[in-house]
């Protein structure tokens, strides 16, 4: 009876070995922003504050714009026809929006809970 539950034990592990997937395939690194992960060819142009309620949309953004969300991509999302909308957390986002010459506006949107 024992070496049949050996033999159960022994040919359960062997089978969860292969319905484990390895941990190579599922483990990424996400690097973490930083100001000098957005190029920047061209000037600053200005710095916007805009501060919005959690929980709300604003068109902000022309349809065509470059917009890229430096930090806080947890705090809003930017639809492509330039809606910001807000999530549930409260914070400050960085964006910069860029023309077509490469020069850029940075938008510090902040959500706010009233």
């Amino acid at each position: 009876m024992k070496n049949v539950r050996n033999i159960l034990i022994s040919l359960t592990l062997s089978l969860s070995i292969f319905s484990i997937p390895s941990l190579s395939s599922q483990a990424f690194a996400k690097e973490i922003p930083t100001d000098y992960s957005v190029v920047t060819q061209g000037d600053l142009i200005a710095t916007v504050n805009f501060n919005m309620l959690r929980n709300s949309n604003v068109k902000l953004f022309a349809t065509n714009q470059n917009v890229q969300i430096q930090s806080g991509g947890h705090l809003i999302s930017i639809s492509n026809g330039g809606v910001v909308s807000s999530n549930t957390s409260l914070g400050t986002a960085v964006v910069y929006s860029f023309n077509p010459n490469g020069d850029y506006v940075k938008y510090l949107i902040t959500v706010n809970a009233s």
